[in-house]
């Protein structure tokens, strides 16, 4: 074994043009070798079981010859090339070990999740490299059950790849061609949607992606629906900047709608919209100005009410009423600032517009360096409600109102500790609100529902016709009044403690237990506001109560909803329980158990003396099996009752069941419910599996929903062919057939066919 080292030689050569490889001269260049190694004319020769060692890269080969002066590597005879992200294997290469630039013969690597062979291969950066004459699969194999023969490929690491003149291979049998494929890591570049759905009709959807420059990709897509006529769309996606941490995206439909859409309406929907030739125009943006400034967007035009539920039913389900609104923050460790504007763009929408609004948020500190915490916000804002009112929804004529607002919090707070195991929290804050005007709703008489807008819910009201109304609901008597201001105080104290205790004979490999830690954490919070000024029923409420099943916070600045605060005095009391085990090197929480409840002193939002008893359980035994349960009832007998429960095992490698249950009773804003919703899979053998998903409404005894699907493993691939049934409960029966291909190594990539516009074009549950 003969060793020798370069260093020398690289320590007299120009530092490296690439900043983020550092100087060359500090990162010594070693090769070994079995054979003979020699210099030749200023070229370093090595033979025989070379290896070649230069930061994080290692070569391996017969046959080497470096030149220090050009930094160039020329290899030959089964090359083995190590970078940090992936193993290449080569006949012969000319590689440099400054610019990283590569030129390469016989080739063959990886790059997730594809695997790749090519006579010639040329990397231009780290980030590009290209090959022609090679071929392309996902399939592990020295026998792939399919490749792709391109005439040239370029692929950009962790990003993208385009291909062009490439013929698709099964075993041997070619199958198509096409002329130019471009995909990225959430996109197969190509769609081919055929099918059929009864609320669609018979369809075709058809989607093609491209580059359009660096950091932009565009799809282009053509539709028909015979039920509402063909359509165009486009969708820009754009990731740029350092770390590509500034983001965009731009979607833009238009429907000739040919035809009258069938009309269908679910329980206490409004008949669908009647329009032709409607529309989308969609944008949301991220753009970092500086490292610490950042602006915002999230604009949404549609045609109808009704278009998001007809064309994307997915996205209806998230947020069927998508928002319009502009932001600039400034972020500090100390402070944020906020401007903030939002538009009623869709006259049919209920919009609190901002226009604009500016939030100075002081995050909470040590006050000149005491032991006290400070924390504040400080806000303006031009203030404007605008209703839709559209008498479908139920509105009769709102009437618009608006305000100037002048928000000042502020908020010191003591932590402490008391005997060694007591915490203890003090605080007090002032809070001053001006408005430039004000005014109050007069609502119906006793008893009669009003409509809230942001809810979509008749609500009750209890009063006379000439009765103020305390949450200021709309109705169509508005009497208006001047400019008001509004001081608050608020005052309150936090104690919490931990008690564990550790139990190391607890042992049971069948419960998942090695050792238990019981771990308690008892606490008290009790809040007060005191309102000197007007009430929520003299103010416009614009940041105000929604209707919730959850307890409201009791904190500053957590309470948002400003122009709801009234005085009270609540205490929240509560013990969150743990029950931890080890496993894995770590510790877990095999079992945890929250509760908590509050005492309603004085609550301007519930005329209960206490609160329902929350109860939040999670039981994580073992990997295969889990359960949760979120549940709250009345300890008094006014109040309601809502149990949510999931629960998921896996009793064999072959089985998975998943039940769940969402159940509520009594609540005055929302409708009694329980639902069952259960998931079953089950894999037959190696290659056949089936799955169903089932949801029942016991109330009104109804299969809201079913889905079944056939999955069978072809190798690389696995096909699922389904069926879904929809209804609607006094609306129409949907129903759609499915069929998906999709690659088990990239399950983000699928065959371009899909038989369902259900709630997505690929069915949660289809494969496991």
């Amino acid at each position: 074994m003969r060793k020798f080292l370069l260093g020398l030689c690289a320590a007299v050569a120009v530092p490296c043009a690439f900043a983020q490889f550092g100087n060359f001269g500090d990162i010594p260049v070693e090769i070994t070798a079995d054979g003979n190694t020699r210099f030749d004319q200023g070229v370093a020769i090595a033979e025989d079981n070379v290896q070649i060692h230069y930061g994080d890269y290692s070569i391996f080969c017969d046959y080497a010859e470096y030149n220090p002066e050009t930094r160039d590597v020329l290899l030959s005879g089964n090359i083995r090339f190590y970078t940090p992200n992936q193993l290449l294997t080569a006949q012969r290469a000319l590689f440099n070990l400054e610019t990283k630039q590569m030129r390469a013969l016989e080739v063959s690597g990886s790059e997730f999740p594809m695997y790749f062979r090519a006579f010639n291969f040329r990397a231009m950066s780290q980030r590009e490299f290209r090959i022609t004459d090679g071929s392309a699969t996902t399939h592990d194999s020295s026998k792939p059950d399919f490749h792709v023969r391109p005439r040239h490929m370029r692929f950009y690491p962790d990003d993208r790849v385009v291909i062009t003149g490439s013929t698709v291979y099964v075993g041997q049998t070619p199958i198509f061609w096409f002329p130019y494929l471009f995909a990225n890591l959430d996109n197969t570049g190509f769609q081919f949607l055929p099918g059929y759905d009864s609320r669609w009709g018979a369809y075709l959807l058809f989607g093609y992606s491209f580059p359009v420059v660096s950091g932009v990709d565009a799809t282009v897509r053509f539709e028909e629906r015979t039920e509402f006529g063909p359509s165009v769309g486009i969708d820009l996606e754009m990731a740029y900047g350092p770390d590509n941490r500034n983001y965009g995206k731009f979607s833009a439909d238009y429907v000739f709608e040919n035809t009258d859409v069938t009309s269908v309406e679910a329980p206490g929907e409004p008949p669908e919209t009647k329009t032709t030739n409607r529309y989308r125009v969609s944008f949301q943006q991220r753009l970092f100005l500086t490292d610490d400034i950042y602006g915002t967007a999230d604009i949404n035009v549609l045609s109808d009410v009704d278009f998001l539920e007809d064309f994307y039913p997915a996205q209806y389900a998230i947020n069927p009423q998508p928002d319009n609104v502009l932001s600039l923050t400034k972020w500090d460790e100390v402070y944020t600032l906020n401007l903030i504007g939002r538009w009623q763009v869709n006259d049919f929408q209920d919009v609190t517009e901002r226009k604009p609004e500016f939030v100075f948020d002081f995050k909470q500190q040590p006050l000149f360096g005491l032991p006290i915490q400070y924390d504040g916000e400080t806000g303006v804002a031009s203030l404007e409600r605008s209703f839709s009112n559209d008498p479908a929804l139920g509105q009769q004529n709102f009437q618009d109102y608006g305000a100037t607002r002048l928000d000042s919090f502020h908020q010191i707070s003591l932590p402490t500790s008391a005997f060694n195991w007591l915490n203890i929290t003090p605080r007090a804050g002032f809070r001053g609100t001006w408005y430039s005007a004000s005014g109050t709703f007069i609502q119906p008489a006793g008893g009669t529902p009003v409509f809230d807008p942001v809810s979509g819910q008749l609500v009750p009201f209890q009063g006379s016709a000439t009765s103020e109304n305390p949450p200021n609901l709309p109705s169509t008597n508005l009497q208006q009044n001047g400019a008001v201001f509004r001081p608050v105080a608020n005052y309150g104290i936090t104690a919490s403690t931990k008690i564990s205790r550790a139990f190391e004979q607890v042992q049971s490999r069948w419960l998942g237990l090695d050792g238990l830690r019981h771990v308690l954490e008892p606490f008290v919070n009790y809040s007060g506001v005191y309102n000197m000024g007007p009430g929520p029923d003299e103010i416009y409420q614009f940041d105000r109560i929604v209707p919730s099943t959850q307890l409201l916070p009791l904190d500053f600045p957590q309470f948002t909803a400003i122009d709801s605060i009234d005085s009270w005095n609540i205490v929240r009391i509560g013990l969150n329980q743990r029950l931890q085990t080890r496993r894995d090197d770590d510790t877990m929480n095999w079992l945890s158990f929250n509760s908590f409840m509050d005492a309603n002193i004085d609550n301007p939002y519930s005329s209960a003396g206490v609160s329902n008893l929350f109860n939040n359980l999670q039981f994580n035994p073992v990997p295969w099996s889990s359960l949760a349960v979120a549940s709250q009832i009345p300890v008094m007998e006014e109040g309601f009752t809502e149990v949510n429960t999931t629960l998921s095992f896996m009793p064999t490698r072959d089985t998975r069941f998943a039940i769940g249950h969402r159940y509520i009773d009594g609540n005055d804003f929302f409708s009694d419910d329980s639902q069952l919703n259960f998931y079953a899979f089950w894999r037959i053998n190696e290659n056949w599996s089936v799955s169903l998903y089932e949801q029942y409404e016991f109330n009104s005894q109804v299969m809201q929903y079913q889905r079944y699907f056939i999955n069978r493993d072809l190798t690389s691939w696995v096909a699922s062919i389904g069926a879904e049934v929809r209804d609607n409960e006094g609306g129409d029966q949907q129903f759609g057939v499915m069929f998906m291909m999709t690659l088990k190594d990239a399950p983000q990539v699928t065959l371009p066919l899909a038989f369902s516009q259900g709630t997505s074009q690929q069915p949660a549950g289809a494969v496991e």
